[in-house]
């Protein structure tokens, strides 16, 4: 079966294995990847733009997953690589099932999959002899290890090891700033609000963000992204809100206009705000997760942040993706329109007027 669907890629693949470099994935397995590795696939949606960045370029990613291309169409990737519009993004379907005749056409040397959600969904590309380096989701400090393995598998281990060394540092030090904050604020991340309310509960990135940045998840105690009600809300009454990226036009003004939420201590006070978008969301764990808790703790402690966030997003997309951000990438970045309207959102990240 496998030579008759890919009898080109099977023959490629075993010319290969002679020259295979073994990497271990981050659930355990140990895959011969080809030694001169020149055509990705990454089913796994964050990976696709932490290809690009090691890369600084989109040469060798020719396929992704759809909702990847929304960094490119909403976020600021299409900025910085404008051929990244090219790139297929039909390589699975729901619930990251692999689109066989969509990879068997790209011929791909190497594919990225998620390895904590079940067998089906990594067990047909290895029947097609594909190598298969799997990731685990969850803790967004996992992500340090997602650069390593990357930049080992592309053949670029010093660059993958300063990027995840860089990520680590700053982690480290944003959880020093954390630790050295007396008040955690009462918070919550809602995964969905227009729907019906969904919170970031335990085991979940966005919940464990909220502890590292020194604030309180409310939302601690309950498993995954869980379904509650507006008394649920009220119950917990969080002081800071943190809206999600998944639902587009998704605006602090939904939860502020809400009658019914008006209550609770982060509509008063107005301490409501949508996460910023850059090159990936800024809610799930990726290779810019520094910039994001910094601008979280920020957002938690505001009396004790640290000066000019702008800066250091430009120097970190200097060294993420080559790319000279421009100050009207800045307020897009940082939704400063959407967020306008939230307690010191201007004065935190706004330009300075000279």
């Amino acid at each position: 079966m496998r030579k008759q669907l890919l009898p080109g890629l099977f023959v490629a693949l075993m010319t290969a294995q002679a020259q295979a470099l073994q990497v271990q994935d981050q659930n355990g397995y140990v895959v011969n990847v080809p030694d001169k590795v020149e055509r990705v696939v990454s089913i796994t949606i964050p990976l696709a733009s932490m290809i690009m960045a090691i890369d600084q370029g989109t040469e060798r990613l020719v396929g992704m997953h759809k909702a990847s291309r929304m960094d490119i169409d909403h976020g600021l990737l299409g900025r910085i690589f404008p051929e990244a519009e090219q790139i297929p993004y039909n390589m699975s379907g729901e619930g990251f099932v692999p689109n066989v005749e969509a990879l068997a056409s790209q011929a791909p040397d190497l594919v990225f999959q998620w390895g904590d959600r079940g067998e089906n969904i990594v067990t047909p590309l290895r029947q097609l002899g594909l190598p298969v380096l799997t990731l685990k989701y969850g803790d967004s400090a996992w992500a340090a290890d997602w650069l390593r393995m990357v930049g080992q598998a592309l053949g670029k281990t010093e660059r993958g090891n300063r990027l995840a060394n860089w990520f680590e540092q700053r982690l480290d030090q944003i959880r020093q700033q954390a630790a050295n904050v007396e008040q955690q604020p009462r918070a919550l991340y809602l995964f969905r609000t227009r729907s019906g309310f969904q919170v970031a509960g335990a085991n979940t990135s966005m919940g464990s963000d909220l502890g590292k940045v020194g604030a309180l998840n409310m939302a601690a105690e309950v498993p995954g992204f869980a379904s509650v009600d507006i008394e649920q809300l009220m119950v917990w009454d969080p002081e800071l809100i943190l809206l999600n990226n998944f639902e587009p036009g998704l605006s602090p003004e939904d939860l502020y206009d809400d009658p019914r939420l008006q209550g609770i201590s982060a509509v008063r006070e107005r301490r409501v705000y949508v996460y910023p978008y850059g090159g990936f969301r800024w809610d799930p764990p990726s290779q810019e997760t520094p910039l994001s808790l910094d601008w979280l703790f920020s957002l938690a402690h505001p009396e004790h942040a640290e000066p000019d966030l702008r800066q250091r997003i430009r120097e970190g997309y200097r060294l993420l993706y080559d790319y000279e951000v421009s100050e009207q990438d800045l307020d897009d970045l940082l939704k400063l329109e959407l967020n306008a309207g939230s307690r010191d959102y201007h004065r935190l990240f706004a330009k300075e007027e000279s």
